[in-house]
């Protein structure tokens, strides 16, 4: 199976095989919901991973009632997939904050409200990229994480698709982990719970299409919507709100 950044196009792929489940949630929202074994490039297999996609309907840049649902939406994914209690959280703000299509991760961090609540801590980090900091931003995570020493790390990024249409009209939400950079063939080391010894939930939403996965766009073009400058804050948010709700 050929493996896209946005999952739920692999299991497109593999066709009705792949399991996939539907449910609306609300008139301009719906979840989508499969299990994936996958398989890493040296051959040791990822496990069974469980991924949800909130498809939308509705146009995100005007839609405040859209914008809602999804938050609603990422709290209920999100907290079905923590396992036991998890009372020390580790949120990680991916990619480049200073490239607007790519501070997805960073402005979604920056708008948790960090420290002890009920009975639950929530630690936030921005490790920023490799390009910036010239250190991988799994070993950052690794190295926070051994301090820090979390139950649970919830990651957010950027995303690529290879369907222009579902640019800012999804939201996946899975324990299968992320490999940063994925989707502009810049793969990095991966941040999951393989790789970290830490359960990982990763949270992103498609911002930009690559043409050699999108047969409507030129080749070796990538685009992003002309208002995302707008529509990152409006998903951070969401998604910020989301996560909040989930844990606390």
């Amino acid at each position: 199976m050929e493996k896209m950044e946005l999952a739920l196009e692999s299991a497109e792929l593999a066709g009705s095989g792949a399991g996939i489940e539907e449910r609306s949630l609300s008139p301009f929202l719906k979840r989508v919901t499969f299990h994936s074994s996958e398989l890493y490039e040296d051959g040791k297999r990822h496990g069974d991973a469980l991924y949800h996609t909130l498809i939308a309907t509705a146009d995100p840049m005007t839609d405040d009632d859209l914008m809602k649902a999804i938050e609603a939406g990422v709290a209920k994914c999100v907290k079905s997939l923590i396992k036991g209690g998890r009372k020390r959280v580790l949120a990680v703000g991916l990619g480049n904050p200073a490239t607007v299509v790519d501070a997805l991760g960073a402005e979604t961090v920056k708008r948790l409200s960090s420290g002890k609540r009920g009975g639950r801590y929530l630690a936030t980090m921005i490790p920023s990229v490799f390009g910036v900091t010239g250190m991988e931003s799994a070993a950052v995570v690794r190295g926070v994480s051994a301090e820090y020493r979390p139950d649970l790390i919830i990651s957010v990024d950027t995303l690529s698709t290879r369907r222009a249409e579902r640019l800012c009209h999804a939201v996946q939400i899975t324990d299968g982990g992320v490999v940063p950079g994925g989707g502009v063939g810049n793969k990095r080391e991966p941040i999951s719970e393989e790789a970290l010894g830490v359960p990982v939930i990763s949270i992103g939403v498609p911002l930009l299409a690559r043409a050699e996965r999108c047969s409507s766009l030129p080749a070796g073009l990538v685009v992003t919507p002309k208002e995302i400058d707008l529509l990152v804050p409006r998903f951070s948010l969401a998604l910020a709100e989301g996560i909040e709700r989930a844990l606390f």
